[in-house]
């Protein structure tokens, strides 16, 4: 359960949701948490029958329930009723956040902070304690930069954006608006390319940049090196779990996610609006078309079209796969059965 200073009337939770409200009783609420744990001043949600028992169990004092619901089947409490209950709940948590959180307003800069002379400060910024912001930096206004973020030359930055703990943003980096960035990430590192020149592995030099367009969330550690020639970039809306690398001049399209331990190596392309599951792999060069789904584990050597779900290494079809997978089990009968056949044959030879 996560309780908030904040407690709303159900009426107000209702405008909040865009729901309807049908309610028997008179209730605020300043928390949310699952069926099982909910008291009478906290917002659950219920959309999964599987989860049925809890819902009939659960001492919630408002429930987001799917429209569609018969209210002459489930007991008579209050109920808020929602196209989607878990994004009505979404709306709900972010607005109690938002009570929580302390407005960036005015400057509030750290005295330890190391700031370039070149940098013109928004008039609504925070800098926190060790932070060091290099020559000719763009700051957008509200932006958060917090403790031991290092930002290097030429960066620039949008608006509204956060920078967690332990940051690194080399020089040349484009971020947008909305952009937040979780500790420990580095962004725009030197892509892995050598060459061997007959005695030693030769560096490439690597001068291309990193784009970050707007909306883009990056979990921690997650570590995207800046182009050899061209850019890497990362389109608008994107979602990037703990632990991901992407290497030098990948491109990563629209309202993509990408689930923790993904690996993209150099100058592949994916699409808009994919899923990549945990520990997926692409190789080099690849390109990944639209709407794409690639199940855990997953390794991409070759291109996929549009509108495809797909597992296994090499990744294929997900049905195709399923049935590979299925029939492996099969393969100790299959091959003691086929030594029986050989064997019968060889004896019928000799008969």
């Amino acid at each position: 359960m996560k309780q908030f200073a904040l407690a709303l009337p159900i009426e107000k939770l209702a405008a909040i949701a865009e729901g309807k409200l049908v309610k028997i009783r008179d209730c605020t609420c300043n928390a949310v948490s699952s069926l099982e744990e909910a008291d009478e001043h906290t917002v659950v949600f219920f959309q999964d029958p599987k989860f049925e028992k809890a819902f009939a169990k659960s001492k919630a004092g408002v429930f987001l329930i799917p429209e569609e619901l018969d209210l002459n089947t489930i007991p008579k409490r209050n109920y808020i009723l929602c196209s989607k209950p878990y994004i009505s709940l979404l709306r709900i948590v972010a607005y109690f956040l938002q009570s929580t959180q302390k407005p960036i307003k005015g400057r509030d800069i750290h005295p330890t902070a190391v700031i370039d002379e070149s940098i013109i400060i928004p008039d609504n910024i925070t800098i926190s304690a060790n932070a060091v912001i290099g020559k000719n930096v763009v700051l957008g206004e509200y932006t958060a930069i917090h403790e031991n973020v290092v930002i290097k030359d030429d960066v620039v930055m949008g608006e509204r954006c956060c920078l967690y703990p332990g940051v690194t943003i080399y020089n040349e980096v484009q971020i947008g608006s909305d952009v937040r960035i979780h500790a420990g990430c580095v962004i725009g590192s030197d892509g892995f390319g050598y060459i061997w020149d007959g005695k030693k592995h030769q560096k490439i030099p690597q001068v291309g940049r990193v784009i970050i367009e707007d909306d883009v969330e990056l979990g921690a550690n997650v570590s995207i090196d800046r182009g050899a020639l061209g850019d890497t970039i990362i389109r608008k809306g994107s979602k990037i779990d703990n632990l991901v690398q992407i290497a030098h001049n990948v491109e990563v399209g629209k309202y993509t996610i990408l689930c923790s331990q993904v690996g993209i190596a150099g100058s592949s392309k994916v699409g808009s609006n994919c899923i990549f599951a945990g520990q997926v792999g692409v190789a080099d060069h690849v390109k990944v078309g639209n709407n794409v789904k690639i199940g855990a584990q997953s390794g991409i050597p070759n291109d996929i079209p549009d509108n495809k779900i797909v597992l296994g290494y090499p990744a294929m079809d997900i049905g195709l796969q399923r049935r590979i997978i299925a029939s492996l089990k099969e393969l100790p009968d299959i091959r003691k059965y086929f030594h029986q056949l050989k064997k019968k044959e060889e004896n019928d030879v000799h008969s």
